[in-house]
């Protein structure tokens, strides 16, 4: 078959095909394609739209989680300031200074409770961070409950407290009537008190116990005084009836011994004067003589007098 021949063979091939059906293929093909393009870009684009709705979620899930750690930032310190500083000073309250020792048990232990563990934001998945927000949340709860009860424990021990700096006033106000020098320091006092104003009953509480030992102090020295002059008026007393009692024994005399009585006044007559024996009797009897200065009563009582000097003791 010459190349002649074979073309016209091949151009009767292609006439016996229906140019309806050529025209029908083609398009088949090309919405397939179309369609697989399509496909491929709505997946890829659901691809990104999924990725940036979960990086959406996640980065609101940190948000939340960095605005959680922030709230538990806060009540942390502020608990921290509370513990480490009126609470600390409150449980170092002396026992006798507080009307109730039970408010300080109390505020001992709360001080002493254990705080939650730290939790971080820091998570590779959504769930490890909502995860962690809840439990910060939570921790900035406790934070934040515990604040509130220590801080009214504190108040208790200084109510406490205040209670028995009262008590003690009103004691020292009733113990001191009419002990103080200046009352207008009772009076205030009074007024401290009633008020529960602690700074007020203190100074007010020095102030009367400075009166107290003021009029203490006072009294002291009028006592010691008095004393003294008591003491001198019993001196004075003391030696004028001391001499009282030498008067008596100076001038007509008397001395009395064992019973006998001696008394008598000397006498002299002329230039060597004259004397004669005394007479004496026994039982109460008496002994005189003329011309002796001494006269003898024997048995007798009292205190003979003596009228004057004697120029000789009497032999018995």
């Amino acid at each position: 078959m010459t190349e002649k021949e074979k073309a016209i063979e091949d151009e009767a091939i292609e006439l016996s095909i229906d140019p309806t059906e050529k025209r029908t293929k083609k398009p088949h093909r090309r919405r397939a394609v179309v369609i697989t393009v399509v496909a491929l870009a709505l997946l890829a684009a659901g691809g990104i739209a999924w990725k940036t709705h979960t990086d959406r979620l996640m980065a609101e899930a940190r948000a939340d989680c960095a605005a959680a750690s922030e709230h538990l930032r806060t009540a942390t310190n502020d608990y921290n300031t509370l513990l480490n500083g009126n609470a600390a000073n409150a449980a170092k309250t002396d026992r006798k200074s507080v009307k109730d020792a039970k408010t300080l048990d109390a505020l001992s232990k709360a001080v002493k409770a254990s705080t939650p563990k730290a939790v971080s934001c820091k998570a590779d998945s959504r769930d490890a961070v909502v995860t962690a927000t809840k439990a910060i949340t939570a921790n900035t709860a406790w934070y934040w409950t515990h604040g509130k009860s220590l801080n009214r424990l504190v108040k208790a021990v200084e109510t406490s407290k205040l209670d028995k700096t009262v008590d003690d006033a009103n004691a020292l106000y009733k113990e001191t009537d009419g002990k103080v020098a200046d009352g207008k320091t009772r009076a205030s006092l009074l007024d401290a008190i009633k008020k529960r104003d602690a700074d007020a009953i203190a100074k007010a509480v020095e102030e009367v116990n400075e009166s107290k030992a003021a009029k203490e102090q006072a009294d002291a020295e009028a006592k010691a005084r008095a004393e003294q002059e008591a003491a001198a008026a019993a001196a004075a007393a003391q030696q004028q009836a001391q001499a009282s009692q030498s008067q008596t024994y100076s001038g007509g005399g008397s001395y009395s011994n064992r019973g006998y009585s001696y008394s008598g006044a000397s006498s002299s007559s002329g230039s060597g004067g004259s004397a004669s024996s005394p007479s004496q009797s026994n039982g109460g009897g008496s002994s005189s003589g003329s011309g002796s200065d001494l006269h003898i009563v024997i048995g007798g009582s009292g205190t003979p007098a003596q009228n004057g000097p004697s120029h000789g003791e009497p032999n018995i």
